[in-house]
């Protein structure tokens, strides 16, 4: 239970597709964290199928953890670790209500602003957008949580710098005003466009 997503691996545009169908009812936020180790130097090409399966071993066996983070990021993909339609374990005050991203990366040291840090950067952002319109949710600073966030750590999670009200400006500029718009809302929008109203 919890891992049923470790060997599967998207692009942004296919996971859109694959979370299309999935219920993420249950969540009502995304929690970003960064890896830390490994960093960007530690992992030169990015994450591959066998370090997911790896961290759930290690999660498994030596944490006790029934569950992990939902989604891993570098800078090309989306890796599964566990289900999307149920809690994980990433952060101990969000875990019951927010979808847990780890980025490949630790931004106390490397940089988030330029280079492969940016990409995965641009990667995670893009995927807590699709996240959220999947939810019908704005992306705000209740609806994009960093596991610094959680009164339970100590930790700087996703790193010291990273300044959140940038990476939710990134997320934004993913986003469109549709997921926020009711269907009779969307109607008369359309209708609008059409002319017909």
């Amino acid at each position: 239970m919890g891992f049923e997503l470790v060997g599967q691996a998207w692009d942004v545009e296919a996971f859109e597709g694959y979370i299309s169908d999935i219920n993420l009812s249950w969540a009502d936020s995304v929690t970003v964290h960064h890896t830390a180790a490994p960093s960007l130097a530690q992992r030169p090409d990015g994450w591959k199928l066998q370090h997911m399966r790896n961290i759930a071993y290690y999660y498994k066996t030596k944490l006790g953890w029934s569950a992990g983070p939902h989604l891993f990021t570098d800078e090309d993909e989306v890796y599964g670790m566990s289900s999307l339609w149920r809690r994980g374990v990433h952060a101990r005050s969000f875990n019951s209500h927010s979808i847990g991203i780890e980025m490949l990366g630790n931004y106390d040291s490397e940089s988030p602003s330029s280079g492969r840090g940016l990409d995965v950067i641009e990667t995670t952002a893009q995927v807590v957008a699709a996240l959220l319109r999947r939810m019908k949710l704005l992306a705000t600073d209740k609806t994009i949580l960093f596991h610094r966030d959680d009164p339970k750590t100590s930790k700087t999670c996703p790193g010291s710098l990273i300044n959140k009200s940038w990476f939710i400006s990134k997320v934004q500029g993913y986003m469109d005003d549709t997921p926020t718009l009711t269907i009779e809302q969307r109607l008369a929008r359309l209708e609008r466009l059409a002319g017909l109203a």
